[in-house]
């Protein structure tokens, strides 16, 4: 009895969670429509003119899509390598006790504030590259990426640490029975054992990056033109409906144009959360068949 009673609390809650989710979906549809309708979903996704207030209305956001890519993909790429890296230190060669004392820090750091990360970097990041570079502005997607590289790495570094101890000892036990190190233990048998659960911990991390709001709108530069390197200002997606969904009129090309590129954004976020569940689908059934 008391089983059944937790088996419907909790596929009635997973049915509210997923009916919220469709209900998002469907009222950012309902108000986006109209310029879905009119100018075709290619114009809107790939066009690098914003000018809603224009007559008639350019709502081109493939700007903001491109600073978006640049500052989560930038992120990723200096991540990962700290990220995996730590996780192997952690899993594989830290002392317990040092391991015990870092684990609650990265825990700490998932916690903080995301304004409070952007704060930091517009106080000490932006100053460093006006300084030392004698920049007129330090802000720059580059800037956005450093700060969002020290938001994913907890992220990453749990999930690949988990994802490496959830090897079964037996291959460690093995491989240093026949003489190998435990150097070589871990690149030529525990990683490739767990990569799934690696690259997952990278895809989920990529989600958190391209997702984030304050940290890029306090960093990125907040400049609706198209960025042509790492190192140029940009509005990424997120910031921009932050920025400009409080002054637009609501009915209006402006504030519907707005809410296509909060569709285009909860799209391409829910398509990485589908590939990691793939990814993880994968990883099970390839431990279940072992």
């Amino acid at each position: 009895m008391k089983n059944r009673l937790v088996k419907i609390i909790c596929f009635s809650v997973s049915s509210l969670a997923t009916l919220l989710l469709l209900a998002i979906v469907a009222f950012m549809v309902k108000e986006s429509w109209p310029v879905w309708h009119s100018l075709g979903v290619g114009a809107i996704v790939t066009g690098t003119d914003w000018h809603p207030m224009a007559n008639p209305p350019q709502l081109g956001i493939g700007t903001m899509i491109l600073s978006t890519l640049w500052s989560a993909l930038g992120a990723i790429m200096l991540a990962t390598p700290l990220g995996l890296g730590a996780a192997i230190f952690l899993a594989e060669f830290a002392p317990p006790w040092l391991a015990r004392l870092i684990r609650p820090v990265l825990n700490i750091l998932t916690g903080i504030p995301s304004v409070v990360y952007g704060f930091v970097g517009a106080a000490v990041l932006v100053k460093f590259f006006e300084v030392s570079f004698g920049m007129p502005s330090g802000e720059s997607l580059f800037c956005a990426s450093l700060i969002l590289t020290v938001m994913v790495l907890p992220y990453i570094i749990t999930n690949s640490e988990a994802a490496l101890r959830a090897v079964p000892n037996q291959y460690r036990e093995t491989a240093l029975a026949v003489g190998v190190s435990k150097q070589y233990l871990t690149i030529k048998v525990l990683l490739p054992l767990a990569k799934k659960g690696l690259v997952g911990a990278i895809i989920l991390a990529f989600g958190r990056a391209a997702g984030e709001t304050m940290a890029v709108l306090m960093l990125a530069g907040n400049t609706l033109v198209l960025p042509t390197s790492w190192f140029s200002k940009g509005e990424p997606l997120s910031a921009l409906i932050a920025l400009e969904l409080g002054t637009s009129v609501v009915g209006s090309a402006h504030y519907q144009a707005l809410f296509a590129a909060g569709l285009v954004l909860l799209v391409f976020v829910t398509a990485i959360n589908i590939l990691l569940n793939v990814i993880r689908n994968g990883k099970r059934n390839v431990v279940s068949k072992r």
